[in-house]
């Protein structure tokens, strides 16, 4: 991949559903589950050092979801498309949790 992340963004491969090819089911829901593909090297304080970033690179995680009722995007991450595959910049705050290692 060629997008570097700057500061407390991340880059996320979202996991795409496979929808049922025996009932129609008509899935308007988003993704919010993936796995973080890269990680930016973390805000600069004032005091020059960098703020740690609290997920690594291969982390399965589930963010949260821009929503279209309220009018306004509380959430600022963006598709980002490479040889077809979609991927979401996202800061690390947009993050809701990580799943442990063993799950």
């Amino acid at each position: 991949m060629k997008l570097k992340p700057l500061a407390d963004k991340i880059v996320v491969k979202p996991d795409v559903r496979e929808l049922s090819n025996v009932i129609f089911v008509d899935n308007k829901e988003v993704e919010n589950m993936g796995v973080v593909i890269a990680v930016g090297p973390g805000k600069k304080l004032p005091n020059g050092r960098r703020e740690d970033m609290p997920v690594e690179v291969g982390a399965r995680i589930r963010f949260g979801t821009m929503n279209d009722d309220r009018g306004e995007e509380y959430l600022k991450y963006f598709p980002y498309y490479e040889d077809g595959i979609k991927y979401l910049v996202m800061s690390w705050q947009d993050i809701c949790f990580e799943e442990p290692a063993n799950a």
